[in-house]
């Protein structure tokens, strides 16, 4: 039987009223998950606490997706108008289940802003804006028109971290160049987190924790490249490896 995975999901708001449409989720992922051996379960954000840990419990991992930014208010810091997509509802909703899989040591995978809300959801801080914020760093999102499986900018992997292991057995060194489509960064890390890869101009591309199963966060989207690149598609082998060990031991 295949580990159950759940996904968070983004909801596009009308612009108008800024109220939900719908509930989305890349393709992508759902491939590279199902890829890996897993089967997925989409979750929206959920405001009931009693309905979100009823969809939590039958979870063997959790998968963190992207999309929009963080309130700065969930890391203590005043808005410096430069967010975009703020869900609120999304926030409480992957913050909490952050926290749930931390506690329980569930297998957790987090991607571009899914790194930032768990580092937020642990206590760590965000650069809510790279370009005014840090004017020397590199151009971090892409062009509209980029394809989304197009290599950005190099990252540098630390030695004797997971992600390096992982990437070891595909026969990848220690640098890995990777697609970017983020404003945003990790800025003070988590106290139960350590960074793992950096971008050349020394933003935080990877977050472990060493002292949990599996927790692993990236700021790029590995999905959108791992159809056609084995390295990235080995970071959903290995995710979903844990969480099928998880299962053997419920």
């Amino acid at each position: 039987m295949r580990p159950l995975v759940g996904v968070t999901c983004y909801r596009e708001l009308a612009s108008d009223t800024g109220s939900p449409l719908r509930c989305c989720l890349g393709l992508r992922y759902v491939e590279a998950l199902r890829r890996a051996g897993a089967a997925v379960v989409v979750i929206p954000p959920i405001a009931d606490g009693e309905l979100l840990r009823a969809a939590y419990e039958p979870l063997s991992g959790l998968l963190l997706s992207g999309g929009g930014d963080l309130d700065p208010q969930t890391y203590g810091q005043p808005d410096s108008g430069r967010c975009r997509g703020v869900d609120c509802e999304r926030d409480r909703t992957e913050i909490l289940l952050a926290r749930w899989a931390f506690e329980d040591d569930l297998a957790l995978f987090a991607i571009c802003r899914g790194i930032q809300a768990l580092n937020v959801a642990l206590g760590g801080t965000l650069v809510q804006d790279i370009p005014s914020e840090l004017p020397g760093a590199l151009g971090h999102y892409g062009a509209a028109d980029q394809p989304r499986a197009q290599p950005q900018h190099p990252v540098t992997v630390g030695e004797r971290s997971r992600l390096a292991a992982i990437l070891a057995r595909r026969g990848a060194g220690g640098q890995l160049a990777v697609n970017s489509f983020h404003h945003q960064a990790v800025q003070q890390i988590a106290p139960p987190l350590k960074a793992v890869a950096w971008s050349p101009d020394g933003l935080v591309e990877g977050l472990e924790c060493t002292d949990r199963s599996f927790i692993l966060g990236v700021q790029w989207h590995p999905e959108e490249m791992a159809a056609g690149d084995p390295v990235q598609q080995a970071l959903f082998d290995e995710f979903v490896a844990a969480c099928a060990a998880r299962r053997r031991l419920r």
